[in-house]
């Protein structure tokens, strides 16, 4: 009978024990799919992916004001990796960081600004990102302008001269192609969005004198600068960028700045 109450009394004291080592062993495994899932979130745009939009509002020296939204929409499919893709027709949110014209302490005139996130489907993904290349909307229209092929070409593809690069063939919707591969960056191989662009553009296309002076690959991260010796510099609603992401963080994080809800005009 003492034997069978020595057992009971150990049984009830190692109780607890166990409760409290299944219940730790039940948050640890609740805790690590939450991680995997912000590890996932964090990776939806990976670093070094290149996004084509079109700017649906003008940036301007003379009107732009600091702290004022913009947007711009991508053009083309862009591959993500792991099955992931940014659909054409998404939104690229940022906001403008200083405009200054001749005259107000410069020579110059300049506009700074930075894209801040991007609308993947019902997320949205803060980033950072730089600017490899911009043309002007006439460069944009030349460039959808096919030199072979087009309606007659039974193929379904057509050549044309993309911006800041050599002739290449476009299929039905897909990324650039270069003969038979899909469009990569130097010292990238992974397929990339190039929409018109050559994957050798870079820099400033159909805009005379305008450079950008800071591509946003260095400190300031993100903050892409702009300058011209003309009175007003201009870049029009419908100018092409080639955007590349730096990083970006999981859904739900807070974006590095507050834009105010008015448009760059």
């Amino acid at each position: 009978m003492k034997n069978h109450l020595r057992v009971l009394s150990l049984a009830l004291c190692t109780l607890p024990v166990c409760l409290n080592a299944a219940t730790a062993q039940d948050m640890k495994q609740a805790y690590q799919p939450a991680q995997e899932q912000n590890a996932r979130s964090a990776e939806l745009i990976p670093a070094g992916t290149v996004v084509p939009v079109t700017l649906n509002s003008s940036l301007r020296s003379d009107k732009s004001q600091s702290g004022a939204a913009i947007t711009a929409t991508t053009m083309q499919d862009v591959p993500l990796g792991a099955g992931n893709t940014l659909r054409a027709g998404s939104k690229v949110t940022g906001h403008v960081i200083e405009a200054v014209t001749p005259g107000r302490g410069s020579d110059e005139s300049k506009i700074s600004f930075q894209f801040d996130q991007i609308h993947f489907g019902s997320q949205t993904v803060p980033i950072t990102a730089n600017l490899r290349a911009l043309a002007s909307v006439m460069e944009v229209d030349a460039a959808q302008v096919p030199k072979s092929g087009g309606e007659e070409d039974y193929s379904g593809s057509w050549s044309v001269v993309p911006i800041g690069g050599d002739q290449v063939s476009y299929g039905q919707g897909g990324p650039v192609m270069q003969g038979f591969q899909a469009g990569v960056l130097a010292g990238d191989t992974r397929p990339q969005a190039l929409w018109l662009f050559s994957a050798d553009a870079s820099g400033t296309y159909g805009f005379g004198d305008l450079q950008i002076a800071q591509s946003g690959r260095t400190e300031p991260g993100g903050e892409v600068t702009l300058t011209s010796n003309r009175k007003v510099l201009k870049v029009g609603k419908g100018s092409a960028m080639l955007l590349r992401v730096d990083a970006s963080k999981p859904e739900g994080a807070q974006a590095r700045s507050t834009v105010s809800p008015a448009m760059a005009q």
